[in-house]
Protein backbone atom coordinates (compact mmCIF):
# COMPACT_ATOMS: atom_id res chain seq x y z
CA UNK A 1 0.00 0.00 0.00
CA UNK A 2 1.29 3.46 -0.94
CA UNK A 3 2.21 5.82 1.86
CA UNK A 4 2.76 9.54 1.62
CA UNK A 5 4.78 12.17 3.44
CA UNK A 6 3.98 15.83 2.85
CA UNK A 7 5.84 18.83 4.18
CA UNK A 8 5.21 22.45 4.97
CA UNK A 9 7.73 24.65 3.12
CA UNK A 10 8.80 27.79 4.99
CA UNK A 11 10.32 27.20 8.45
CA UNK A 12 9.97 23.46 7.98
CA UNK A 13 12.16 22.80 4.94
CA UNK A 14 13.59 26.30 4.63
CA UNK A 15 14.77 28.57 7.41
CA UNK A 16 13.70 32.05 6.33
CA UNK A 17 13.20 35.53 7.71
CA UNK A 18 11.91 38.59 5.84
CA UNK A 19 11.31 42.25 6.56
CA UNK A 20 8.44 43.83 4.62
CA UNK A 21 8.55 46.96 6.80
CA UNK A 22 12.01 48.13 5.75
CA UNK A 23 11.56 51.54 4.02
CA UNK A 24 14.60 50.84 1.82
CA UNK A 25 12.63 48.07 0.13
CA UNK A 26 10.01 50.51 -1.12
CA UNK A 27 12.55 53.18 -2.06
CA UNK A 28 14.36 50.73 -4.34
CA UNK A 29 11.15 49.23 -5.71
CA UNK A 30 9.71 52.68 -6.41
CA UNK A 31 12.80 53.60 -8.39
CA UNK A 32 12.62 50.33 -10.34
CA UNK A 33 8.95 50.86 -11.15
CA UNK A 34 9.70 54.30 -12.59
CA UNK A 35 11.59 52.54 -15.40
CA UNK A 36 8.26 50.93 -16.32
CA UNK A 37 6.40 54.26 -16.20
CA UNK A 38 4.83 53.45 -12.85
CA UNK A 39 5.00 56.65 -10.80
CA UNK A 40 4.55 56.03 -7.09
CA UNK A 41 6.53 57.39 -4.14
CA UNK A 42 8.11 54.90 -1.72
CA UNK A 43 5.77 55.59 1.20
CA UNK A 44 2.74 55.51 -1.08
CA UNK A 45 3.96 52.21 -2.49
CA UNK A 46 4.29 50.74 0.98
CA UNK A 47 0.79 51.93 1.85
CA UNK A 48 -0.66 50.59 -1.39
CA UNK A 49 0.92 47.18 -0.82
CA UNK A 50 -0.39 46.67 2.71
CA UNK A 51 -3.80 48.15 1.89
CA UNK A 52 -4.01 45.82 -1.10
CA UNK A 53 -3.26 42.84 1.11
CA UNK A 54 -5.94 43.84 3.60
CA UNK A 55 -8.49 44.55 0.89
CA UNK A 56 -8.01 41.09 -0.63
CA UNK A 57 -8.42 39.48 2.80
CA UNK A 58 -11.56 41.50 3.54
CA UNK A 59 -13.15 40.59 0.21
CA UNK A 60 -12.57 36.86 0.62
CA UNK A 61 -15.42 34.61 1.69
CA UNK A 62 -13.03 31.88 2.89
CA UNK A 63 -12.82 31.05 6.58
CA UNK A 64 -9.04 31.19 6.34
CA UNK A 65 -8.46 33.65 3.48
CA UNK A 66 -5.29 33.88 1.43
CA UNK A 67 -3.99 36.57 -0.89
CA UNK A 68 -2.12 36.36 -4.18
CA UNK A 69 0.81 38.77 -4.22
CA UNK A 70 0.79 38.69 -8.02
CA UNK A 71 -2.64 40.36 -7.95
CA UNK A 72 -1.45 42.94 -5.41
CA UNK A 73 1.42 44.10 -7.61
CA UNK A 74 -0.60 43.89 -10.80
CA UNK A 75 -3.23 46.20 -9.32
CA UNK A 76 -0.60 48.68 -8.11
CA UNK A 77 1.19 48.81 -11.45
CA UNK A 78 -1.98 49.27 -13.46
CA UNK A 79 -3.29 51.94 -11.08
CA UNK A 80 -0.13 54.05 -11.00
CA UNK A 81 1.23 53.22 -14.45
CA UNK A 82 0.16 54.45 -17.87
CA UNK A 83 0.06 51.23 -19.91
CA UNK A 84 -0.81 47.56 -19.76
CA UNK A 85 1.78 45.43 -18.01
CA UNK A 86 2.54 41.86 -18.99
CA UNK A 87 2.49 39.04 -16.47
CA UNK A 88 6.26 38.69 -16.80
CA UNK A 89 6.85 42.32 -15.75
CA UNK A 90 4.51 41.94 -12.78
CA UNK A 91 6.31 38.74 -11.76
CA UNK A 92 9.71 40.41 -12.06
CA UNK A 93 8.48 43.27 -9.87
CA UNK A 94 7.20 40.88 -7.22
CA UNK A 95 10.43 38.90 -7.28
CA UNK A 96 12.48 42.07 -6.84
CA UNK A 97 10.30 42.91 -3.85
CA UNK A 98 10.93 39.45 -2.45
CA UNK A 99 14.69 39.61 -2.97
CA UNK A 100 14.79 42.97 -1.17
CA UNK A 101 12.84 41.73 1.84
CA UNK A 102 14.68 38.44 2.49
CA UNK A 103 17.11 38.60 5.40
CA UNK A 104 17.89 34.90 5.91
CA UNK A 105 17.27 32.00 3.55
CA UNK A 106 18.68 28.47 3.67
CA UNK A 107 17.58 24.86 4.01
CA UNK A 108 17.85 23.15 7.36
CA UNK A 109 20.92 21.04 8.05
CA UNK A 110 20.82 17.43 6.78
CA UNK A 111 17.63 18.10 4.83
CA UNK A 112 18.82 16.89 1.42
CA UNK A 113 19.98 13.49 2.69
CA UNK A 114 16.64 12.95 4.42
CA UNK A 115 14.57 14.04 1.44
CA UNK A 116 16.55 11.71 -0.81
CA UNK A 117 15.51 8.78 1.38
CA UNK A 118 11.91 9.94 1.82
CA UNK A 119 11.48 10.47 -1.90
CA UNK A 120 12.50 6.88 -2.63
CA UNK A 121 10.32 5.30 0.07
CA UNK A 122 7.13 7.38 -0.04
CA UNK A 123 4.90 9.51 -2.20
CA UNK A 124 5.94 13.07 -1.40
CA UNK A 125 4.44 16.52 -1.57
CA UNK A 126 4.46 20.07 -0.25
CA UNK A 127 1.41 21.69 1.34
CA UNK A 128 2.22 25.25 2.31
CA UNK A 129 0.78 28.64 3.08
CA UNK A 130 2.94 30.32 0.47
CA UNK A 131 2.89 32.70 -2.44
CA UNK A 132 3.37 30.75 -5.66
CA UNK A 133 5.18 33.71 -7.16
CA UNK A 134 7.90 33.34 -4.49
CA UNK A 135 7.79 29.69 -3.47
CA UNK A 136 7.95 28.06 -6.90
CA UNK A 137 11.20 29.77 -7.98
CA UNK A 138 12.64 29.44 -4.48
CA UNK A 139 12.05 25.70 -4.49
CA UNK A 140 13.86 25.53 -7.82
CA UNK A 141 16.70 27.76 -6.59
CA UNK A 142 17.34 25.42 -3.68
CA UNK A 143 16.97 22.25 -5.74
CA UNK A 144 14.01 21.08 -3.64
CA UNK A 145 11.42 20.56 -6.37
CA UNK A 146 13.17 17.35 -7.47
CA UNK A 147 12.03 15.66 -4.26
CA UNK A 148 8.29 16.30 -4.51
CA UNK A 149 5.63 14.82 -6.75
CA UNK A 150 3.04 17.53 -6.02
CA UNK A 151 3.04 21.06 -4.62
CA UNK A 152 -0.05 22.64 -3.05
CA UNK A 153 0.37 26.37 -2.35
CA UNK A 154 -2.38 28.35 -0.63
CA UNK A 155 -2.09 31.38 -2.91
CA UNK A 156 -3.24 29.23 -5.85
CA UNK A 157 -6.53 28.52 -4.07
CA UNK A 158 -7.51 31.61 -2.10
CA UNK A 159 -7.55 29.88 1.27
CA UNK A 160 -4.88 28.73 3.69
CA UNK A 161 -4.23 26.21 6.43
CA UNK A 162 -5.79 24.91 8.60
CA UNK A 163 -8.42 24.59 5.85
CA UNK A 164 -8.45 20.82 5.41
CA UNK A 165 -9.18 21.12 1.68
CA UNK A 166 -5.48 21.73 1.02
CA UNK A 167 -4.56 18.48 2.77
CA UNK A 168 -7.39 16.52 1.15
CA UNK A 169 -6.37 17.74 -2.30
CA UNK A 170 -2.77 16.67 -1.72
CA UNK A 171 -3.84 13.19 -0.67
CA UNK A 172 -6.13 12.89 -3.67
CA UNK A 173 -3.34 13.89 -6.05
CA UNK A 174 -0.96 11.39 -4.44
CA UNK A 175 -3.54 8.60 -4.46
CA UNK A 176 -3.45 7.90 -0.73
CA UNK A 177 -5.87 8.04 2.17
CA UNK A 178 -5.50 9.77 5.53
CA UNK A 179 -4.35 6.62 7.32
CA UNK A 180 -1.45 6.31 4.86
CA UNK A 181 -0.44 9.98 5.11
CA UNK A 182 1.90 11.96 7.33
CA UNK A 183 2.28 15.72 7.36
CA UNK A 184 5.45 17.41 8.67
CA UNK A 185 5.18 21.03 9.77
CA UNK A 186 6.31 23.58 12.32
CA UNK A 187 3.13 25.49 13.22
CA UNK A 188 0.68 23.79 15.59
CA UNK A 189 -2.16 26.25 14.95
CA UNK A 190 -2.18 25.66 11.19
CA UNK A 191 -0.15 22.53 10.40
CA UNK A 192 -1.18 20.31 13.30
CA UNK A 193 -4.83 21.36 13.32
CA UNK A 194 -5.26 21.15 9.55
CA UNK A 195 -3.54 17.79 9.18
CA UNK A 196 -5.47 16.23 12.05
CA UNK A 197 -8.79 17.59 10.78
CA UNK A 198 -8.00 15.90 7.46
CA UNK A 199 -7.28 12.64 9.28
CA UNK A 200 -3.52 12.59 8.69
CA UNK A 201 -0.77 11.74 11.13
CA UNK A 202 1.31 14.75 12.09
CA UNK A 203 4.99 15.21 12.93
CA UNK A 204 5.94 18.54 14.52
CA UNK A 205 9.29 20.13 13.70
CA UNK A 206 11.18 22.50 15.97
CA UNK A 207 8.65 22.98 18.78
CA UNK A 208 7.71 21.49 22.11
CA UNK A 209 5.70 18.30 21.70
CA UNK A 210 2.37 19.26 23.25
CA UNK A 211 -1.29 19.37 22.27
CA UNK A 212 -2.94 22.35 20.63
CA UNK A 213 -6.72 22.91 20.57
CA UNK A 214 -7.22 19.28 21.50
CA UNK A 215 -4.91 17.90 18.79
CA UNK A 216 -1.72 16.04 19.71
CA UNK A 217 1.29 15.56 17.41
CA UNK A 218 2.10 11.90 16.69
CA UNK A 219 5.84 12.61 16.88
CA UNK A 220 8.14 15.63 17.29
CA UNK A 221 11.74 16.34 16.25
CA UNK A 222 14.29 19.14 16.25
CA UNK A 223 16.93 17.81 13.85
CA UNK A 224 16.42 16.21 10.45
CA UNK A 225 18.71 13.36 11.42
CA UNK A 226 15.76 12.10 13.53
CA UNK A 227 13.09 12.11 10.84
CA UNK A 228 13.84 8.87 8.98
CA UNK A 229 13.49 6.77 12.12
CA UNK A 230 10.33 8.65 13.08
CA UNK A 231 8.72 7.90 9.72
CA UNK A 232 9.77 4.27 9.79
CA UNK A 233 8.28 3.85 13.25
CA UNK A 234 5.09 5.82 12.84
CA UNK A 235 3.29 3.11 10.82
CA UNK A 236 4.52 0.15 12.90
Amino acid sequence: MKKAVCFDFYRTLVDISTDEDDPRVYATLSRYLSYHSVVIAPEELRKAYFEGVQQHLNQSTAKYPEIDVFDIFSNIMHKYGNKRYSNSIVIDTALLFRSLTVRHFEVFERLFDVLGFVNKEYETGVISDAQWIFAEPEMAMLGLNQFFKITILSSRFGFRKPDMRLFSLAMKKLGVGPKESVYVGDNPSTDLVGAKMAGMKFVLFGSECKSYNGFQPDRCFHDYSELVNILEGIWK
